[in-house]
């Protein structure tokens, strides 16, 4: 596995797929060895075992020279890119790679000028040398399908699930710990996402002053994420708007303490304009809140009627649905629903599904 590019707490839901794929993977019993490719930023946070071996890379490291001499000497019978692109873009042994969404295709003003075009020039050029593509969901196929021109056969979906700390026994003295810590009333909306632009804060936050302004309805909510490109913008509009004392920001938060977030959340709002999977929504589903989400993307195929669906355009939409919520009917309606739609999930059959397009690349 490359997974030179994870950087611990920094990339969202793309961090979770890759230790817990890892994890049960591993530990599938099928007596394969796995090597893990890491740098001096993430190498103390995989474990070592009998089956996984840990090579560091050095941080100079400018060549894919050495990486195609360790591919050869390890002997190594699969090259798994998880990480959106091939990397060494010419290895020659069967390779696999994780693109999770083309959203560059559907949203190009998102991105910076540098990073539309690196994905422009290396995603399709991966999806075309690589034996084999994963993605998150039947969405993402069909878009990659479509936009790539791959035969359908090469890209497979497998669903994620949300992190192993969502299924451990409820924890009082942690949940707790968290209320405390972070200074929180339960019945709070929530919202965890990294700013970028897609995932859609400010419409949120408009919505947020709509039912203020127009209904005297005061929700609070709490976000979670690390400040990405569309932060600024999002400050400026709490600040003009006198949100401060209705939302909370908490940036990072351990992951331990992540499903104590959601439990004693009133909800989860996920207005994301494009997603490949969204794993919140399953985490929200263990923990059983009710969702209100947008109707882009995956997000429909992943809640199926688990979610109050709006259109993450209009605020008054979002507004609206934010409002319905509160209901106790429709919340207890969502949360049984939730708790269906979750069965449908789990990292064991995501690390079997990915097992076998493993065993399918390197066969042939």
């Amino acid at each position: 596995m490359n997974l030179l590019s994870v950087v611990p707490g920094k990339i969202g839901g793309m961090e979770q797929y890759v230790r817990n794929l890892l994890s049960y993977s591993v530990n599938a019993g099928d007596g394969h060895t796995w090597y893990l490719f890491l740098t001096a930023h993430n190498f103390h946070t995989f474990q070592a075992q009998s089956n996984v071996h840990k090579l560091m890379i050095p941080q100079n490291f400018g060549t894919d020279q050495q990486l195609h001499r360790w591919i050869q000497s390890l002997k190594l019978e699969l090259w798994f890119c998880p990480m959106l692109v091939l990397s060494p873009a010419d290895v020659q042994i069967p390779s696999v790679i994780n693109i999770p969404d083309i959203q560059h295709e559907y949203y190009p003003h998102f991105f910076e000028p540098h990073i539309l075009n690196w994905r422009r020039t290396n995603y399709q050029a991966s999806a075309q040398r690589s034996s084999a593509v994963l993605t998150l969901s039947e969405y993402s196929k069909q878009t990659i399908v479509q936009k790539f021109h791959l035969p359908a056969h090469k890209v497979h979906a497998v669903h994620l699930d949300a992190s192993k700390e969502f299924s451990l026994p409820f924890d009082a003295a942690l949940n707790e710990h968290v209320l405390q810590k972070y200074q929180l009333t339960p019945g709070y909306g929530f919202f965890p996402a990294n700013t970028w632009h897609h995932k859609n804060h400010l419409n949120l936050l408009k919505a947020l002053v709509s039912l203020r302004q127009n209904h005297g309805l005061r929700i609070p909510v709490v976000f979670t994420g690390f400040a990405q490109e569309a932060h600024d913008s999002v400050v400026s509009y709490l600040n003009e708007n006198h949100l401060w004392d209705q939302i909370k920001w908490l940036n990072y938060v351990p992951q331990n303490e992540m499903p104590y977030l959601y439990r004693n959340a009133g909800f989860l709002c996920f207005p994301s304009l494009f997603e490949g999977f969204g794993i919140p929504l399953v985490e929200a589903m263990r923990a059983q809140i009710p969702i209100i989400s947008s109707n882009c993307g995956s997000i429909p195929e992943v809640v199926g009627n688990a979610s109050l669906l709006f259109d993450p355009l209009r605020p008054e939409d979002i507004a609206a649905k934010l409002a319905a919520v509160l209901q106790p009917g429709i919340r207890n309606d969502l949360i049984a629903k939730g708790n269906a739609q979750a069965k449908k999930f789990s990292w064991e059959k995501c690390a079997r599904e990915t097992l076998a397009v493993f065993r399918s690349a390197a066969h042939r």
